[in-house]
């Protein structure tokens, strides 16, 4: 190590020519260079650090011993604290003069502002006040959709018979039990009786149900059995039972979002979804497991399991929808998705659910994680019964600004015989041997991009989105008590560190600005720059009129969620479970298939084929 004195002499000898102020502190950052430079120990004392800097200007310590002097080493000590919290942001490029002018401007200016619009915004969980004017349109056309998209015609299951045994009606499809009231073979009363029997019977063993609403249920089930005595039938869903997700508010029950921190949480809104469903004739049975705060399948009063094989959970937020359906608990119910939460309890569960175009159903009432991913879907028993119940709760929600009147072909009179469906390396090879057999074009295909951050960019959008929907749960603390540590309380940390700089490179591609209603309102349109690329990249490459594949690769999970892409989930087959007993076993592993079409083609996804494994 070199000597101070050799140091001093060193510095001495630098060139001149670089007039440096007087003050130490405004060159800390060059001055910190010439000692690494040097190789001086950092062993020598800031003081002394002064007086070679005071050397090289050929000025008078007494002249740096003012106030501002005698702080310089406080200066470089502060300037090195925040550099290394600038290395969380990636950040750490600044020299220590533009660090500390930066942590003057966020005092004096960020901070202030930014506790003002969280008082102002912030101070209430959930989302559902306050939304974002920042609005996602998955639209590859440019001229937008006018108008209200008309409905089809539905079909109706004529010729069915009610079942003498209950447990074979509680696995009727939507259209069949709907057939069955419209023709007074049951009412809708009996029929609430027995899903909520089955409810019962079997949520101790799946932990499926958070609340039973049968006071409700019965007073719904009694006025669609009157209407119907006075000869009105309001569609296919008149008197059909069915379950929420429980992030759905319905006034007077409980709408806890899955966690220890909301069990109580009664929130007076009527969510769009449930009115819609209500207007349809619908019955309300049971508010169903959300994972907390929509992230898994773990919520505050344990973990829901697959009905195929409760050695199993069934993975996804969807939980209780997926789970119920498949136990023939509900004949419907209403999940949502922003990132996996439709798709993997469904095949898990091996029921058929719809995710669709984004912004095909509104949100209002619904607890949000992230408002441009955000999709409520149904789970059903097949492609059928996704479209009717989709058809009944699409439309514009003049309350959530990302909402559409989306256009909605009729699935029921869709020629499969013109339709090109590619399949990908991981398609199911049986599967497309049905579809060659019906008349279908089948190719390979592969959907090609170039952006090779898909999981990243979902992950930015999200995280960041949801911390901005439960700050105030996160700076109390509730995230201690939340049901699992290593999900959401390690991600939305990881969150409080993004700077807006790159949220905005992952987030904000272009704005163009669409006019709202009468209020003339201008509201930027968010399309992402990462995220606009890819979807791009995809409406380039989506060649074909669908396509199908694995419905849970993660990578396509994503893709899909980021583009606003439709896609049904559809079970397709069985296979045993791995290393079963030795006396054998029913409990079996679902089989699926992914349905995937470009936005607005919801129609594609959901055509039936008159075939067993629908």
């Amino acid at each position: 190590m070199p000597s101070q004195f050799q140091a001093q002499q060193e510095l001495t000898n630098i060139n001149k020519s670089a007039i440096l102020p007087t003050c130490p502190c405004r060159r800390a950052a060059t001055l910190l260079e010439m000692v690494q430079t040097l190789a001086v120990s950092s062993y020598i004392c800031c003081h002394k650090l002064v007086n070679v800097y005071l050397l090289v200007e050929e000025r008078p310590l007494d002249e740096c011993d003012s106030k501002n002097g005698n702080e310089c080493p406080k200066n470089i000590t502060e300037a090195s604290q925040i550099r290394h919290g600038l290395t969380l942001l990636d950040a750490d490029f600044f020299n220590d003069i533009k660090v500390l002018e930066i942590a003057k401007g966020a005092k004096e200016f960020n901070i202030p502002i930014i506790r003002t619009n969280r008082k102002l915004v912030a101070s209430i969980n959930g989302g559902l006040h306050n939304p974002s004017p920042l609005v996602f349109n998955p639209e590859w056309s440019k001229e937008q959709s006018q108008g209200k998209a008309s409905r089809f015609n539905h079909p109706s299951a004529s010729g069915i018979q009610r079942p003498i045994n209950e447990e074979d009606i509680a696995f009727m499809s939507v259209l069949e039990l709907g057939e069955l009231i419209k023709k007074k073979q049951i009412t809708s009363e009996e029929l609430t009786g027995i899903f909520l029997k089955r409810l019962r019977r079997y949520n101790p063993v799946l932990e499926s149900v958070v609340t039973y609403t049968e006071d409700l249920a019965y007073q719904q089930a009694k006025e669609a059995d009157k209407l119907l005595s006075q000869g009105v039938h309001l569609g296919p869903l008149h008197g059909i039972p069915y379950g929420l997700k429980d992030i759905i508010s319905v006034p007077l029950y409980e709408t806890t979002w899955g966690s220890t921190t909301f069990k109580n949480q009664v929130l007076n809104i009527e969510a769009w979804v449930y009115k819609r469903l209500k207007s349809a004739g619908a019955v309300l049975v049971a508010k169903l497991v959300t994972g907390s705060l929509a992230y898994d399948d773990i919520w505050f009063g344990g973990r829901t399991r697959n009905p195929w094989n409760i050695e199993e959970f069934s993975t996804g937020s969807s939980a209780g929808p997926a789970a119920c359906t498949s136990a023939g608990m509900i004949p419907f119910a209403i999940g949502s998705e922003t990132a996996g939460s439709i798709t993997y309890p469904a095949s898990r569960c091996g029921v058929t659910a719809l995710r669709p175009t984004f912004g095909s159903v509104g949100r209002t009432g619904v607890m949000s994680l992230s408002e441009s991913l955000d999709k409520l879907g149904p789970f059903c028993r097949n492609a059928a019964d996704c479209a009717v119940i989709l058809d009944a709760i699409r439309g514009k929600d003049p309350d959530d600004l990302s909402s559409r009147d989306i256009p909605f072909g009729d699935p029921f009179s869709v020629d499969i015989t013109k339709l090109t469906v590619g399949y990908l390396d991981d398609a199911d090879m049986e599967v497309v041997h049905v579809l060659e057999s019906k008349g279908i074009k089948v190719v390979p295909f592969k959907l090609n991009y170039t952006v090779d951050s898909v999981q990243g960019i979902l992950n930015f959008t999200m995280d960041v989105d949801v911390l901005a929907h439960f700050d105030e749960w996160q700076r109390s603390g509730k995230d201690d008590d939340y049901e699992a540590q290593d999900q959401w309380p390690v991600e939305l940390r990881r969150a409080r560190v993004v700077a807006a700089v790159d949220y905005l490179q992952d987030v904000e591609h272009q704005q163009e600005c669409m006019e709202i209603g009468d209020l003339g309102l201008k509201v930027a349109r968010l399309a992402q720059r990462a995220r606009g690329k890819l979807i791009q990249e995809v409406k380039e490459n989506f060649n074909v009129d669908a396509f199908i594949g694995n419905a849970t690769d993660w990578e396509r999970v994503c893709m899909g969620n980021l583009v606003g892409l439709p896609v049904i989930v559809v079970p397709t087959g069985f296979k045993n479970i791995p290393n079963p007993p030795p006396t054998g076993t029913r409990r079996r592993t679902t089989v699926n298939t992914g349905i995937y079409a470009p936005p607005n083609h919801d129609h594609i996804v959901s055509f039936r084929i008159r075939d067993p494994w629908t």
